[in-house]
């Protein structure tokens, strides 16, 4: 979401969401001590990335890319002592050379790079949530309209995504929405894993399957929040994050009688201030038994737009 929306609104949303989702209000409100360090610390540098840097996502342990929302613009982060600086950017551009994709998320996967979009921020009126693939130029490789979700306000769509393999939804006897066991075959040319997409004004999360022929609904299910602002796929579970609308809480979920379902709630970590944190990343290295986490807050406040902080490996 893009500075300026009506918090208050908001928020009604996604109390009402809650209870239309069968989450009971102590699902939704009981959480424990972020299972990490308390201390944060800014990331980037002064003004880097300005307002509307949103989503996150972990390459490598040295490698972070992210996305700005408006104008639509894609950084590769690399470490910098402390902190992150960018090593490239680039503008993004839908397939056809044009517009102005409201770039929400990003996630790396062995599939490629992808990054989901509510609108056109050209024609910011009308909701168009949509994955689009990029490989190294600003135009799209490929996009896909996204099926089965609510009607919302154009700046509440697609917030998040994150991708979930293949080999770890038929371990753990996965289900899609008919109660079938999630056969890969069954989704021709949609490379090696699934997409976890998060809906901003419901909080809920929708599961596809990206093929050549277009995005097809495997499951969609509650992740426990009221809103989500990102997703993140680690140590065989997936988080859900929100911002201030949630006071910064992170949910995670795992797979049960073939059904992802909310396993914890944490709150975030205590001296991590209660801003407007739309992105979230961990790292996939476990040093001295911490994982580097990393919050964009799409606010820049006090004109810093990256926080960082840590996650022990064995939670």
């Amino acid at each position: 979401m893009r500075e300026g929306a009506v918090a208050l609104r908001i928020k009604a949303i996604g109390v009402f969401t809650v209870v239309a989702l069968g989450l009971g209000a102590a699902a939704a409100d009981a959480a424990t001590t972020w299972p990490g360090d308390s201390a944060t610390r800014t990331a980037d540098g002064t003004n880097v990335f300005g307002k509307n840097l949103s989503g996150l996502s972990f390459e490598s342990a040295g490698v972070v890319w992210a996305v700005k929302n408006g104008p639509s613009t894609l950084y590769r982060l690399v470490p910098s002592g402390s902190t992150w600086k960018v090593d490239s950017k680039r503008s993004l551009k839908f397939k056809n050379g044009k517009g102005d994709p409201d770039a929400e998320g990003v996630v790396s996967t062995p599939d490629g790079l992808f990054v989901v979009t509510e609108r056109d921020n050209d024609n910011g009126d009308v909701s168009s949530p949509m994955v689009l693939k990029f490989g190294s130029g600003s135009n799209a490789a490929a996009e896909w309209k996204l099926p089965g979700m609510p009607s919302v306000d154009p700046n509440d769509g697609p917030e998040a995504i994150s991708w979930i393999p293949d080999s770890f939804l038929t371990a753990q006897q996965f289900k899609d929405d008919t109660g079938k066991l999630y056969n890969p075959a069954d989704y021709p040319a949609h490379g090696t894993g699934l997409f976890a997409v998060g809906l901003e004004a419901t909080g809920g999360i929708f599961l596809y399957a990206l093929q050549d022929g277009g995005a097809k609904l495997v499951s969609k299910f509650a992740s426990g929040q009221a809103q989500v602002m990102d997703l993140e796929w680690e140590n065989n579970r997936l988080w859900a994050t929100c911002d201030s609308n949630c006071s910064g809480r992170a949910t995670t979920l795992a797979i049960s009688d073939g059904k992802f379902k909310v396993t914890a709630t944490y709150d975030r970590p205590s001296k991590l201030p209660n801003v407007n944190l739309e992105g979230f990343a961990i790292s996939p290295s476990c040093v001295s038994g911490k994982k580097v986490v990393l919050w964009s807050d799409d606010d820049n406040t006090s004109s810093h737009a990256l926080r960082s902080g840590s996650l022990n490996c064995t939670v």
